[in-house]
Parts: structure tokens; C-alpha cells; sequence
């Protein structure tokens, strides 16, 4: 049965594996314990078991799902999502503090390309001239944004070329005449990130791109548990393991996007070890 997945969420389903002897255990020894150990972080990427999965993910801390808030250098005011909710209406740079209708969750779609979307759900869109509203309710190419960076230093730009400013009026737009410097503050945004905790399959896999990814996740896959390691567990009384595994394991070879098979083959690795 498929699980539907948010796109920055994770749902997994734990598998018990045994060691033959625990299987006819009521014939052995009707006493007899279940002494198991979890497996996590093999199947399932958990970022802060193995944090060293995400080094070479340019931006890796821009990642899916991660929450940024954005400031004018010019202004010294931070980007709000207007409306009613945190978003439905034109966004306005007038705040002096930051909070939940300031706050914007990363859709990644590559290394310099992101989607913004708002606190109550809708995206930052360019749909409407140069106006920047908060008022999509799903992304295309009117609501992709492309980020120069540097440092904490930002530049927005359309797809189209045009970089978003902020005007006197506390407007902001997708107008501003030229490329922007770095001095050039009314096109120049601060940002700061608030939340980086999600670390799993889709943060990496949407991090690196398809064949990267493969690349990570076949070595660490092959490696980060093996056959000696179940020789290990067994010999020191262990005679059961719970293997966490995800949703999109039911597709593999091909799971959906941007998910990588070949979990499954681990699996069939991990019964044959256990017997």
C-alpha cells in the first residue's frame, strides 16, 4: 500500500528481521526471548546519524523544507507574505521582526533554484506583472526564483532574468533595472535560516541530483551495515533486528522522484544474513 508523503516529510514502516533459530523458537524454547536492535540510518537516511551523506551538496544548508527569513539591506526590513494568514496578498517589506508570516519554507529544485511557499500554504508568485504576491497555490515557473549568494548576502532573480527589489513604498518587485552589486542594497537581501532539521532520502537525493545521489546511497548502502555486522549481533545474543525502511521501498527498482532504488536488494541482503 503507498503512503502519500509531504514533500519535506518522511514515513517509514519497520520490518523484523530474525535469525532462523528465533523463527521455530516455540519449538526450541518456549521461553524464549526476543533480544532485537534497530538498524536506523541504513535504509532510511537519518542526517544526524551519518551527517557526513550531506558534505558535498552544494548549498546544503538550503535544503527542502528548510525555513529562511529574508531582510532588505536597504530597508532593514524583513519580506512578508501579506494577506490574511501569512500569505493571499502582495508582499510588503515593512517589518521590523520576523516571525511565522515572515518565515518561508524552501522547495529546492536545484542548487540556485527555489520555490518559496508561505505560512499558510500558497507560494511567493511573479504571475502579476512585477508585483511579487504571496498568492499561488501551486508552483510552476512564475514562482521559481533564482538565488545569487553570497555568504548570507542575497540576490532574487526570475527565470527571466529580472531580480526582485524592494521599493520606498515597501513594495516588492521584480523590476530592478540591471544586474544588481552587492552594494547595491535595494536589490540585496539578508538572509537568515531559522529551521535545517530535515536530513533524510528526499533532502539528499534532491540535494545531490539522480546520479549523484545513486553514487551516495549505493556506497553507503553496501556499506554503513554487512554481513559481519549480523555476524556480530548474533554472537553477542541478539536475535532479532528491526530494519526501518520507506514508503517508496514498494516501487523499487524505480520509485517516484527524487527517490533512488535499490533498498529493496538491501533488504533481500539483510534476510539472508539474518537466516
Amino acid at each position: 500500500m503507498a503512503i502519500g508523503l509531504p514533500r519535506a516529510g518522511l514515513f517509514v514502516f519497520g520490518v523484523l528481521l530474525s535469525a532462523f533459530r528465533l523463527a521455530h523458537s516455540s519449538a526450541d524454547n518456549s521461553s524464549s526471548k526476543v533480544r532485537a536492535v534497530n538498524l536506523g540510518g541504513w535504509l532510511v537516511v537519518e542526517g544526524w546519524i551519518k551527517p557526513s551523506l550531506f558534505d558535498d551538496i552544494p548549498n546544503r544548508d538550503m535544503l527542502d523544507g528548510t525555513q529562511v527569513q529574508l531582510k532588505s539591506v536597504g530597508l532593514q526590513k524583513y519580506v512578508c507574505a501579506g494577506g490574511r494568514g501569512g500569505g493571499g496578498g502582495n508582499v510588503t517589506v515593512d517589518r521590523d521582526a520576523a516571525s511565522s508570516w515572515e518565515t518561508f519554507k524552501l522547495w529546492r529544485i536545484s542548487m540556485n533554484e527555489f520555490q518559496f511557499r508561505c505560512f499558510n500554504g500558497q507560494f511567493l508568485t511573479a504571475s502579476d506583472g512585477d508585483v511579487i504576491s504571496a498568492t499561488a497555490d501551486s508552483p510552476g515557473d512564475s514562482e521559481t526564483f533564482y538565488i545569487e549568494r553570497n555568504n548570507t548576502l542575497l540576490h532574487i532573480k526570475l527565470l527571466n532574468g529580472s531580480y526582485l527589489q524592494v521599493t520606498d513604498n515597501n513594495q516588492l518587485t521584480s523590476n530592478y533595472p540591471s544586474q544588481p552589486g552587492w552594494d547595491d542594497s535595494m536589490a540585496t537581501f539578508e538572509m537568515t535560516i531559522v529551521a535545517n532539521n530535515l536530513h533524510g532520502d528526499y533532502q539528499l537525493a534532491n540535494g545531490y541530483g539522480p546520479d549523484k545521489a545513486k553514487s551516495v546511497l549505493e556506497e553507503h548502502r553496501k556499506n554503513f551495515v554487512s554481513g559481519s555486522d549480523f555476524s556480530f549481533i548474533s554472537q553477542n545474543g541478539i536475535n532479532a533486528v528491526r530494519i526501518p525502511v520507506g514508503w517508496w521501498i514498494a516501487y523499487d527498482p524505480d520509485p517516484p522522484a527524487p527517490f533512488i532504488g535499490g533498498s529493496l536488494n538491501a533488504l533481500d541482503r539483510a534476510f539472508h544474513w539474518a537466516q
